[in-house]
């Protein structure tokens, strides 16, 4: 929509005037607390003779009514000026700090809102409770964005340096506010309903977010399943199959950890869509290549483990298992149909 040049030029002119008027009250009540400041300052040292800095001190616990009581033994004249320091000073400085305290706030949430505005390829965390803040500090403080309807939780998402937003996940006025539109994932870890219309409506404002549930209950993970939903995770059952698996299988779960999470180096286990055709794992060389290891290949619902002759094709569902830059580098031999 295009607006008329006066029209904008109005708007600015109202911004610019709603700006000085904020100057004007900053620097209004600012005077007025200095001039205080200086009234009971001057008027202590010639009506009792004291130096400036106590003075200057009696005057400041007088007006914060911090009770410390009289610094020296004080003259008639000298309780008339802590009178009128009560009666007037007391308010203007209780104004100033209330005056202050909003603009603050107000402040920072305009640096956050602009920090989210700019913010991209982020991962936005539904929900801060328990697993919320869990999932939150195993990723980049800088990448994440937390939603979430309670302002104390939000409060302690900011003071741990994430960015929050306080709102109902599930509306899309409260997602475009955490730029859901630019996000690279989304995380629903909130009650089993709250998340399904939480990644329904992320999915309509950003067709291509990743969209990952986390639920409470494991009866709802069909009801999970039946939107657009990238993946499912249910810490019960989740839990009941590792538990399972480290009774029965020990090794295999003590080996995919420690190889997923070798101190100095961190390993990816990816899968990637082989575009190339009729090219042996020999020839190929992706380990020499680039560092990665072919562990696995899916083939018309069969699981392959391959060997050094085996031969990859078109269609093909490659997993590897390598550092982030090694499996970046293998995507490209792996997704491109010219290889020689």
């Amino acid at each position: 929509m295009n607006i008329p040049a006066a029209d904008r030029g109005t708007a600015r002119q109202r911004a610019h005037d709603g700006t000085g008027s904020v100057r004007r009250s900053i620097a209004n009540i600012a005077g007025a607390l200095l001039a205080v400041v200086t009234f009971g300052t001057l008027s202590y040292h010639f009506v009792e003779g004291w130096s400036y800095f106590d003075s200057l001190y009696m005057t400041v616990i007088t007006i914060t009514t911090t009770g410390y009581g009289e610094i020296y033994r004080m003259s008639a004249g000298g309780r008339v000026i802590s009178m009128l320091l009560m009666f007037f000073g007391i308010g203007i400085f209780f104004y100033a700090i209330n005056s202050f305290v909003p603009l603050i706030v107000e402040r920072r949430m305009e640096m956050s809102a602009k920090k989210l505005s700019e913010i991209k390829d982020h991962i936005i965390v539904c929900g801060f409770g328990l697993m919320g803040r869990e999932i939150a500090n195993e990723l980049p403080k800088d990448r994440v964005v937390v939603i979430d309807s309670s302002a104390e939780k939000v409060s302690i998402a900011r003071e741990n340096g994430y960015l929050a937003v306080l709102g109902d996940a599930t509306e899309e006025e409260v997602l475009e506010k955490a730029n859901v539109r630019k996000a690279k994932a989304l995380i629903a870890c909130m009650s089993d309903a709250a998340n399904v219309f939480t990644i329904m409506a992320a999915k309509d404002l950003n067709p291509n977010i990743y969209a990952m549930a986390i639920l409470r209950s494991p009866d709802a993970e069909k009801k999970m399943r039946r939107i657009n939903v990238d993946f499912v995770l249910s810490p019960y059952k989740d839990t009941a199959r590792k538990v399972v698996t480290t009774l029965q299988k020990p090794a295999t779960v003590e080996f995919v950890e420690s190889i997923m999470s070798r101190q100095g180096e961190t390993l990816t286990l990816e899968k990637m869509e082989v575009k190339i055709d009729n090219k042996s794992l020999k020839e190929l060389d992706l380990r020499g290549r680039t560092g990665s290891t072919v562990v696995a290949i899916e083939r018309d619902g069969r699981l392959i483990l391959p060997e050094a002759d085996t031969v990859l094709k078109k269609g093909d569902i490659a997993y590897l298992i390598g550092s982030d830059e090694a499996l970046r580098r293998a995507e490209e031999i792996l997704g491109s149909e010219n290889q020689d």
